[in-house]
Parts: C-alpha cells; structure tokens; sequence
C-alpha cells in the first residue's frame, strides 16, 4: 500500500462527495439495514457489558426517537395531514423517552 492509495481513498470523503451522499440517504432503507443493526446491537452489548452508561443511554433514546418518528409517519394520513391521534401518541411517547433519558442520565446514581 502506497501513498497514493492513501490519497485516493481519503479523495471519497470530499465535502462534495459526503453531501451528495446524504442528500441522496433514505432513511426508510437505512434503518432495515442489517449492517446498522447489528453494529447498533453490538455496540449497545458492548456499552452493557462494559458498563458505559452514558453511550447505552445515548443508543437507547436516539434509536427509540428514531422509531418513533418512523412509526408516526407511516400511520395512515387523513386528508393530507396528521390525525390528532399519531401526534398525541407522538408527543406522549416523545416525552416519556426524553424522561427516561434524563432519569438514566441525571437522576439514577450507581
């Protein structure tokens, strides 16, 4: 492996590039991805056994707020616009994960 190996794959990651990429990410697919999943499952069976408990909440709350908001926008949609019945359950499992977050975080000592 030689310096301009090096240099051609460090050109991949180009602001340009790395826009573009996102810009075209759908997160649908990106959360069925088996690859994700299990590098989220490891990573929280990491932070559990090694005890970190701030990576395992961090895990915890993005990935339920992430499901959250995939679970709301897939219920069904009257007229163009949410029902008060998705955001109702949005806004209350919303805060009961923010709750519990800073319950974990801040509250709870070992």
């Amino acid at each position: 492996m030689d310096f301009s190996t090096i240099i051609e794959f460090l050109q991949r990651f180009e602001t340009a590039k790395v826009i573009d990429y996102l810009r075209t990410l759908d997160l649908a697919t990106l959360l069925h991805n088996p690859w994700l999943l299990a590098g989220i499952c490891l990573l929280a069976v990491t932070a559990l056994l090694l005890r970190w408990r701030l990576l395992l909440v961090t895990l915890f709350t993005v990935s339920s707020l992430t499901g959250l908001i995939v679970y709301t926008l897939d219920q069904e949609k009257t007229a163009g616009a949410f029902g008060t019945d998705a955001i109702v359950l949005f806004v209350m499992i919303g805060a009961t994960i923010v709750l519990l977050a800073i319950y974990f975080l801040f509250i709870q000592a070992e």
